[in-house]
């Protein structure tokens, strides 16, 4: 098998599609020059002219037309079987984006049910803190293999979005701390456990179980009682794992994601006291790029969805 410079027959290619070798050297990002010296080394190899050369740029020649029209098929096909395999590639690596607490209270202990069912698909974890932070948004291209797990309104140009269960807020702690709340306002003997990036949760439980007036005048009043009362006595952390392991080790009271904490609260690992809930203003999701079909994409929504 003898083939031409296979350079010089891209150059060629480019060239005659455009009739310009100005045109197939912007977009093959070389120089004029080196479109001109590609296609005489084809020429020479030909020994027949492909290009009329004149002063306002150039024209194929009958040959020219005819070995253009003859090579454009395989060199598509060859592009396309490289296309094909580079997708089939992408199909056995599939990297998660997520932010800390999907990543660490939910993830990571459900992924190796994901990859018993698909053993072929191998899992890149990156945990983002600025997702949380700063909301950041992570391109998404269909021909990437890549999925978002993130806290927001579902919303992204160019992404199809799937929510998890509807999150609800609620006070979580362990049995021997639930065993001597009461009442709400009972939580003041502890110390608050706070996620730095989530502290309206705390604010939005407060207006559904009635204590925020309570304890802004509690402040206001200096009651014998204030310390008890005292909204400031919180331990604040930089991730909501830290606040699940807290709250795991009877070190105060938190506010409960359900969608992240069912499996804590079905096996009685952490504990609802009170029948009070409030709503998230956001919600999980796990986003992709619009119209993709990678095996790997499509297989972890079924997962996450099922």
């Amino acid at each position: 098998m003898t083939l031409p410079p296979l350079n010089a027959l891209r150059a060629f290619e480019s060239a005659g599609r455009h009739q310009s070798f100005l045109l197939a050297s912007k977009e093959l990002h070389v120089s004029s020059a080196s479109i001109s010296r590609f296609v005489k080394m084809m020429e020479a190899d030909l020994g027949k002219a492909l290009f009329i050369r004149h002063s306002n740029g150039v024209n194929l020649t009958e040959f020219g037309e005819k070995y253009l029209l003859a090579i454009q098929p395989p060199l598509q096909n060859i592009a396309s079987a490289t296309d094909r395999f580079r997708q089939e590639n992408a199909k056995s690596t599939l990297k998660i984006v997520s932010i800390p607490a999907v990543a660490e209270t939910w993830l990571v202990s459900r992924l190796w049910s994901f990859q018993q069912q698909h053993k072929d698909i191998q899992i890149n974890l990156v945990v983002d803190d600025q997702l949380v932070v700063n909301d950041k948004l992570i391109s998404l291209h269909p021909h990437e293999a890549t999925v978002v797990l993130n806290y927001s309104d579902g919303q992204q140009e160019g992404a199809e979005s799937y929510a998890m269960p509807k999150d609800r807020l609620t006070l979580v702690c362990n049995q021997e701390v639930a065993n001597t709340l009461k009442k709400p306002s009972d939580i003041y003997q502890y110390p608050l456990l706070v996620d730095r990036d989530w502290q309206g949760d705390w604010q939005a439980w407060f207006n559904e179980a009635g204590l925020l007036t309570d304890v802004l005048t509690n402040e206001k009043n200096h009651s014998e009682n204030n310390d008890k009362h005292n909204y400031k006595n919180y331990i604040e952390f930089e991730r909501y794992s830290m606040v699940l392991h807290a709250t795991l080790a009877g070190s105060g009271v938190a506010i409960g994601h359900t969608s992240l904490l069912e499996s804590y609260l079905n096996t009685g690992a952490l504990v609802a006291p009170f029948d009070i809930t409030a709503t998230a203003d956001k919600q999980f999701y796990a986003l992709i790029a619009k119209g993709s079909q990678l095996n790997s994409v499509q297989a972890f929504i079924e997962w996450f969805l099922d």
